[in-house]
């Protein structure tokens, strides 16, 4: 067992630090992918409830291909096929363009497509949730649109989305592990390296379980907290 152990020693003895270095890349990933999906959720869930069709129909199609893909085939086609497209629309203005998209970019990019597609379901039904009552309420009270979407409709949006977004948070550091594919050096392909030297496939994959399971701990919590927050002017509320 010991033994075992001194595989995780940093420096030449171990692999641990490639694993924090993993480690960090992946908790990167996650971190940028999440605020970039939760504003797309926004701006799909409004082209939904737009007045113009053309623009309904847009949302509608995003959400239905993104959701129906898999993660990992939407990966793959947004790091091989989008630098393509890049370069060609950047070429109608820049001749001989050469746009190169970084992996972890592209894996940002990718994650962001799939969970705003997957978030806007739940800003959709959120909104919901609140009622068309408490904005008319507030048009009432003399608050425009903005005003009213932001100081009385958000903050009670929030109360239904956070368990939902929370979920989506959780399956959000699971797919990280998918950039490994495109040679992006986070958690699962140094632990991958580590297992290709070493043959210890059962060692090095129980730390990976070890270390998500202590993330999705530690993200319950912080959700706990932000529903208790939420919650707290509720009659009745914890």
């Amino acid at each position: 067992m010991t033994e075992l152990f001194s595989l995780l020693a940093f420096g030449d003895a171990g692999w641990g630090d490639e694993l924090l270095r993993g480690f960090w890349v992946t908790m990167a990933l996650a971190l940028l992918t999440a605020p970039c999906a939760l504003a797309m959720s926004f701006v799909v869930a409004w082209g939904k409830h737009a007045k113009r069709k053309w623009a309904r129909a847009l949302a509608n199609g995003y959400t239905t291909v993104f959701r129906s893909l898999p993660e990992i085939l939407t990966l793959i086609i947004i790091y091989y096929q989008l630098q393509s497209l890049l370069n060609l629309a950047v070429g109608v203005f820049v001749p001989d363009a050469n746009i190169s998209l970084n992996a972890f970019a592209a894996g940002v990019v990718a994650l962001t497509l799939v969970f705003s597609a997957l978030g806007s379901e739940v800003v959709r039904t959120a909104y919901q949730a609140v009622g068309s009552g408490q904005a008319e309420a507030a048009a009432a009270m003399g608050l425009h649109r903005a005003q009213a979407f932001f100081l009385v409709i958000l903050p009670q949006m929030w109360r239904h989305a956070i368990p939902a977004f929370g979920n989506l948070w959780l399956i959000l550091l699971k797919d990280t592990s998918l950039i490994s594919i495109i040679a992006v050096n986070d958690m699962m392909r140094y632990a991958n390296m580590a297992i290709a030297t070493t043959r210890e496939p059962f060692f090095f994959y129980s730390i990976l379980a070890l270390i998500y399971v202590a993330l999705a701990f530690i993200s319950g919590q912080i959700q706990i907290v932000l529903e208790r927050r939420a919650n707290r002017n509720l009659v009745g509320g914890r």
